[in-house]
Formats: C-alpha cells, structure tokens, sequence
C-alpha cells in the first residue's frame, strides 16, 4: 500500500510542478528560471512545514506521511528534500555534516550537470 501511495502522490507532485512551473514561467516571460525558482522555495517551506509537523503531532499514519514528504514532495522538487535534509542537520548540530553535504551537493551537482552536457555534445 506504501508504494501505491507514494507513486499516487509522486504523480500528483510531478503534475503540479509541470503546472506551476510552466504557469509562473509564462507569466514571468523572462530567461531567469523563476518558475523553478518558485518551485524549489515553495517546495522547500511546505515540506519543513508539513515534515515537523507530522513528526511532532504524528497526525498521519507513517504510509501517508512518506506518501506526502516522499511522494508529493519528490515529484513537486527534489531540492526540497535537500532543503530539510540539511535544516535538520543543522538542527541537531551537525554542522560539518551539513556544510559537507551542501558543499558535495552543489559542486558534485554542477560538475555532474557539466559533465553531462560534455558527453552529450560529443555524441
């Protein structure tokens, strides 16, 4: 039933990244990405919000609230996972861990995305 849910929610996730994204882009009619930015922040604040706060009320079953901050969330911005990741290593004090991640996070992401491109353009 977990992997139903998460599937479910990862679809609806997706449909409302695709939607708002594209929406705020149009509208924005601009080169800067301020519908992903949009997305990324928004992703970022809902998934703290609804994270804390289904662990420290456990308001939902644990099938739904995985649904919801892995699925929904997952499928909406993977930044913002990395978002709460890092929150709440800072929360507990783990701030090599933390900036390590970031640090890993953002220079191995560009110079992956670089890399990719590299290849592509070879082929």
């Amino acid at each position: 039933m977990q992997l139903v849910l998460i599937a479910i929610f990862g679809a609806v996730g997706t449909l409302a990244r695709y939607g708002l994204q594209g929406l705020v882009q149009v509208r924005a009619g601009s080169a800067f990405p301020y519908g992903t930015l949009l997305i990324n922040l928004t992703g970022c604040f809902f998934l703290g919000l609804t994270g804390q706060f289904t662990m420290n009320r456990i308001v939902l079953p644990p099938d739904w609230r995985i649904a919801i901050t892995g699925g929904f969330f997952g499928g909406y911005t993977t930044f913002s996972s990395f978002g709460w990741e890092t929150a709440k290593m800072l929360e507990d004090g783990e701030w090599l861990r933390a900036a390590t991640y970031v640090a890993a996070s953002v220079v191995l992401g560009l110079a992956l995305s670089a890399a990719g491109i590299r290849l592509a353009n070879k082929f």
